[in-house]
């Protein structure tokens, strides 16, 4: 599931800077054009042997796995500098960042499959640092179209507080006009959406919560620290 890969490429970067981007090449060669619902810029998730690689034809989350590749891109070039890869493959970023964009619902959130009115906190918080990384990105690269996913990146963040915001309660998703609210009991979907919320806004997240997070969730929340401490210090 690229979700997971993109989120342990993440974790890998520091180490592994060659090896990331051989995975980056890896997902922009296997994006659709189109997809089984029409969309381009999305991957399937894959089977993968020694010798073979089927695409299973569906994915879990659509928004979530452009929106972690979105990151872990921007996260590479700083890194790396390698502005080369972002502006041989700038089209096929761009195709990856509208795919947000066209998930975009008329409250404002992402849906996170097209054939679903299913949008969730985690997902799009995750958005918001996909495509305003990205933005940043174009505008280091003076690509006009910077300013069209920084500005969808804030109309989401205003969407999530918003829809799934109410007072102190959190809702972990929304399903047509219906909000699951979040409890302290379950871990996930639950105690996880409040804890990425949390680090999101920058408001601690309690260490007894954060033992019982598995890695991918532990690093999706140091993505989204990340992207609090870059969305403070980039212009």
């Amino acid at each position: 599931m690229p979700y997971f890969v993109n989120l342990t490429a993440i974790d890998l970067l520091p180490q592994d800077p060659e090896r990331v981007k051989r995975y980056i090449k890896w997902y922009l060669e296997h994006l659709n054009y189109p997809d089984t619902h029409g969309l381009t810029g999305t991957i399937y998730d894959y089977y993968i042997t020694e010798n073979s690689e089927v695409p299973a034809y569906t994915y879990d989350s659509a928004d979530s796995y452009a929106a972690t590749f979105l990151f872990l891109v921007f996260l590479y070039t700083k890194k790396t500098g390698d502005y080369q890869l972002i502006r041989e493959n700038s089209q096929k970023l761009k195709d990856i960042a509208y795919v947000i964009a066209y998930l975009q619902d008329t409250d404002g959130l992402v849906k996170a499959v097209p054939h679903l009115n299913l949008k969730y906190l985690v997902d799009n918080i995750e958005n918001i640092c996909g495509l305003r990384a990205f933005s940043f990105l174009l505008r280091k690269l003076k690509d006009p179209d910077w300013h069209y996913y920084f500005t969808i990146s804030h109309s989401v963040e205003s969407s999530v507080m918003r829809n799934l915001v109410r007072g102190k309660q959190i809702a972990w998703a929304k399903l047509d006009d219906e909000l699951f609210i979040a409890n302290n009991s379950t871990v996930y979907p639950d105690i996880y959406a409040k804890a990425v919320f949390y680090t999101f806004v920058g408001r601690p997240v309690p260490g007894e919560w954060l033992r019982k997070f598995d890695y991918f969730q532990k690093t999706a929340i140091n993505m989204v620290k990340m992207c609090r401490r870059y969305n403070t210090y980039s212009p």
